[in-house]
């Protein structure tokens, strides 16, 4: 249903201030959020901090206005300073303005900027938890800051909303919950040959093919998840698959997996448009993150039919409900890591079980169309 004829967003404009459009859950997110807003004639742009990103292109092929900061980061006082006055510029230049933050820098910057431009409501976000390294602990003052100058906090699990109560003693009527959304339709492709991709990545069908989809970082748990498949014995003829981006421990990964003697089972996929395509050729999907908010990741790999398995840590809990829709284990555990994946490998009445409850759960709670609602509603609330 489209909301336009009765929606008082029409003479509005929401500005969405984010770091950069470089790949990643949350600057998926917010390019799902803006291109919804506008198929409800809501104006809406991305204000990008700094330049370039692989999804900025992507953005654009959807009639996304972007507008493009050109921070270069935050010790280049220049770029820094002049990126803020456009940003202030850009907020002020428009009426009846909605600033909505999504990361922790963007956070601080754009709800500062927001206040000396006169922006009519201020929405934060935070998307994951502090502990285990979210946030740095220089970046906490400023965290902080943001919190206090929002008129609302958006989180994406209740998790979330637990640990800001306690930690940062917030407003609890000033955090809302609204959980991703993905786009169920790229997942049911036409004509889709699932042994044509698989001889893609050298799979025999005999193969258990394990995917994990996550930017290279120490808190997503690639090393465990390395050091676990070493020990696993040989006769699942499993192989793993590690698709994301790299942002500071992609070499070292790879150093561990050739020290291993992997390299035949443990396969880099670097970053990828083709989510859907791979997830649907693969047999089981695995998050050994130490710390999450709300994964987009395994809600992809739900609508792709997968049984999951994943770290109880965070908004997983919230996702996966435990031998219901996926298994959940303790994080860093290898020798759980290695008995919940046998689990999935040997019993397959239980893996097709898991796979067709969660399938069934992200039909009908997670769709782009829901979380888009629920921002629509958020936006009417705030110019009343």
């Amino acid at each position: 249903m489209n909301l336009s004829l009765k929606n008082p967003l029409n003479e509005s404009n929401i500005i969405i201030v984010i770091d950069s459009l470089d790949g990643g859950g949350a600057e998926a997110q917010a390019i799902k959020l803006a291109s919804g807003l506008k198929k409800e004639n809501i104006k809406v742009s991305i204000f990008s901090l700094r330049s370039g990103g692989t999804l900025t292109k992507k953005a654009k092929n959807q009639n996304i206005e972007i507008i493009e900061g050109h921070f270069k980061s935050s010790r280049n006082i220049k770029s820094f300073i002049k990126g803020f006055l456009f940003l202030c510029k850009t907020i002020h230049s428009k009426k009846n303005v909605i600033v909505h933050t999504f990361l922790p820098f963007s956070n601080f910057v754009g709800s500062i900027a927001a206040i000396i431009s006169g922006a009519n409501y201020i929405i934060t976000s935070r998307r994951g938890l502090i502990k285990l390294n979210y946030l740095k602990k220089k970046w906490r003052i400023f965290d902080k800051i943001s919190n206090f100058l929002s008129n609302k906090i958006v989180v994406n699990a209740e998790a979330i909303i637990e640990e800001m109560l306690t930690l940062d003693s917030v407003n609890p009527n000033k955090v809302i919950c609204i959980r991703n959304g993905i786009n169920l339709e790229k997942f049911r492709i036409k004509n889709y040959d699932r042994n044509y991709i698989r001889s893609q990545f050298g799979l025999l069908e005999s193969e258990f093919a394990w995917v994990k989809v996550a930017n290279f970082s120490i808190i997503k748990g690639h090393k465990d998840l390395i050091t676990s498949f070493k020990n696993l014995d040989p006769k699942y003829q499993a192989k793993l698959f590690l698709v994301g981006k790299d942002i500071g421990s992609l070499e070292e990964l790879k150093t561990l997996v050739f020290e291993c003697g992997l390299q035949d089972r443990i396969k880099f996929l670097g970053f990828r448009e083709d989510i859907p395509e791979i997830l649907l050729s693969m047999d089981g999907y695995i998050c050994a993150s130490h710390t999450e908010g709300f994964s987009n990741a395994i809600l992809e790999a739900m609508a792709s039919g997968l049984p999951i398995i994943a770290t109880n840590v965070g908004g997983n809990s919230e996702i996966i409900k435990n031998k219901i829709t996926g298994l959940l284990f303790k994080p860093k555990d290898k020798n759980e890591i290695i008995n919940t994946m046998i689990k999935i490998m040997e019993n397959n009445p239980l893996s097709e079980k898991l796979s067709k409850e969660a399938l069934k759960t992200v039909n009908e709670k997670y769709s782009t169309k829901k979380m888009v609602e629920s921002y629509i509603d958020i936006y009417k609330k705030a110019l009343k």
